[in-house]
C-alpha cells in the first residue's frame, strides 16, 4: 500500500500555478547553407566514370553493379548517347535501375552533335538549357562551348561540366 502511495505521488503534478511560457520560435534555416547532418549524395561524393573508357574496376565500384552488367556497359561502347547507354543496357534490366546507374556514369559530350539528352548529364543542364545551347551551334571549340554553358549553368557547374566533354 505504500508503495501505491508513493507512486501516486510520484506521477501526480503539483498544484503550484506556473506561468505560460514564451512561444518557441519556428526553426529556420539560412537559405544557402546545407544541412551538415544530411547524408552525402553519393554520386556526388565519387568522381563520374566515363562510359567508353571506364575500366572493369572502375565500373564495379557503381553501386548495384554485377560482373555481368560490367561485360555488358562494356560491350556497347563506345556509348555516343546517353539514349544509346539507356536502350542497350536497358535490354537487361529495368529503367529504374539504368537510371540508379546513371549518377555515376557519363558519355563524353560532344558539344556540336549531341542530343538534348546527353547535354542534361552536365551539372545544371535542364531540358531547357539543353535546348538554349543546341540553339547556339555550332561552337568553334570546347571553350566557346564552356562559356555558353557558364552562361547557362554559372561558373562552377560550367567548370564541373567541362571534364565531362568529348
Amino acid at each position: 500500500m505504500l508503495s501505491l502511495a508513493l507512486f501516486v505521488l510520484a506521477c501526480s503534478t503539483p498544484d503550484v500555478p506556473t506561468e505560460p511560457s514564451a512561444p518557441t520560435p519556428p526553426a529556420t534555416e539560412a537559405p544557402d547553407e546545407e544541412d551538415p547532418t544530411a547524408a552525402p549524395d553519393p554520386a556526388e561524393a565519387a568522381p563520374r566514370v566515363n562510359l567508353n573508357s571506364a575500366t572493369k574496376a572502375q565500373l564495379e565500384t557503381i553501386p548495384g553493379m554485377t560482373p555481368k552488367m560490367v561485360h555488358e556497359f562494356e560491350e556497347y561502347r563506345p556509348y555516343v548517347s546517353i539514349a544509346q547507354f539507356r536502350k542497350e543496357i536497358g535490354k537487361y534490366v529495368s529503367a529504374e535501375q539504368v537510371a540508379s546507374w546513371e549518377p555515376f556514369v557519363f558519355v563524353p559530350v560532344a558539344p556540336n552533335e549531341c542530343d538534348a539528352a546527353t547535354l542534361m548529364q552536365l551539372p545544371g543542364v535542364d531540358q531547357a538549357a539543353a535546348d538554349a545551347l543546341i540553339a547556339q551551334r555550332p561552337f568553334a571549340d570546347a571553350a566557346a562551348f564552356t562559356a555558353a554553358l557558364e552562361g547557362a549553368v554559372g561558373p562552377e557547374k560550367a567548370k564541373a561540366g567541362a571534364a565531362l566533354l568529348k
